[in-house]
């Protein structure tokens, strides 16, 4: 893709280096918290640009983790340089960065200071009374669009199969046939969406939301995929995504089709109604204009091409075990 016929459009591509993550787990509830487990963590996102040629102008823009009722509460962020600007569009917060006549390595650095809130169907159950549907704007979420194909006749066939008397008993259901129709294939190099997953059958994290959000969509039900980082997870990233799901009972509620992957049915049933707090959501916006339809962030230059590499660290910090009061 070019801009004005010199800038080139990439999306973060590179593998995001795992590391030991700790975090002190809390009991916590409160008036506006909900009740369970929290975890304070703290880390930094690294980007760094090569600039080995003649290039005038390099533009970068990055989703910035935000406050997230019942989720996470951003204690900190601090930039290195200083953003160009700020920007807020589409629920999401974008620092961005513009660098003229650049050095040739150019390093970005955000550190994020997080507590992040054990939250999924079983903490919004105990925490949450009825959501106000009229206080949602539901379009964006039960649209076909890319990589959520949910209008195509093959995600619409497997829709009409799929048997419920509640939502979440249908929610359960797709749940369930997204994991006994998909096979973990280990972090892929592009997405492929709802329908490609279907045909081939397998997939990472991002194909199992995307078929799992399709699914929800098809039967009518408001669904998003969410996109941001896990905290000690075993994987070769950290970078994760997940869904979430709008329930009238309950209002927008996290799933994660990737972690109930497993043969064991006690364990995958507990998967689905219990997700830790070690989930750091940065975007809801699964093509993200902003970002010219990527997610995570983007970026562009003027003159001689240039690398791109991103990476976040973890902060050390208190072991994982729950205090005791």
């Amino acid at each position: 893709m070019t801009f004005r016929g010199l800038a080139l459009v990439f999306l973060l591509g590179g593998l995001v280096s795992a590391a030991a993550a700790g975090g002190r787990f809390v009991p916590q509830a409160g008036k506006d918290r909900p009740r369970g487990l929290s975890r304070t963590v703290e880390f930094d996102l690294s980007y760094d640009f090569s600039v080995p040629g003649q290039t005038r102008r390099v533009e970068f823009r990055v989703v910035v983790p935000q406050t997230i009722e019942n989720r996470q509460n951003i204690l900190s962020v601090s930039y290195s340089p200083k953003p160009s600007r700020i920007l807020d569009e589409n629920g999401n917060r974008y620092a961005e960065f513009v660098f003229v006549k650049p050095d040739r390595h150019v390093n970005v650095t955000m550190t994020v200071k997080a507590e992040l809130f054990e939250y999924d169907l079983l903490t919004a159950r105990l925490s949450r009374g009825a959501a106000d549907p009229a206080s949602e704007p539901f379009d964006d979420f039960l649209r076909h669009e890319k990589y959520i194909e949910k209008d195509h006749q093959l995600i619409q066939e497997i829709a009409e199969d799929i048997e419920g008397e509640t939502d979440i008993d249908i929610v359960k259901s797709i749940y369930d046939h997204v994991l006994d129709n998909m096979e973990y294939s280990g972090l892929g190099r592009k997405d492929w969406g709802a329908v490609k997953a279907v045909q081939l059958g397998k997939g990472d994290c991002t194909e199992y939301s995307d078929l799992f959000v399709a699914l929800c969509r098809a039967r009518g039900i408001p669904a998003r995929v969410a996109s941001g980082y896990t905290v000690g997870f075993v994987s070769t990233s950290s970078r994760h995504n997940w869904a979430e799901v709008y329930l009238d009972q309950y209002g927008w509620v996290p799933f994660d089709p990737t972690a109930g992957d497993v043969e064991n049915v006690m364990i995958r049933g507990m998967a689905f109604s219990r997700m830790r707090p070690a989930y750091i959501y940065v975007s809801h916006v699964r093509n993200d204009p902003v970002l010219r339809n990527y997610n995570f962030g983007a970026y562009r230059y003027w003159g001689d091409r240039i690398t791109f590499k991103d990476s976040i660290e973890f902060r050390p910090s208190a072991p994982l075990f729950p205090e005791t009061r």
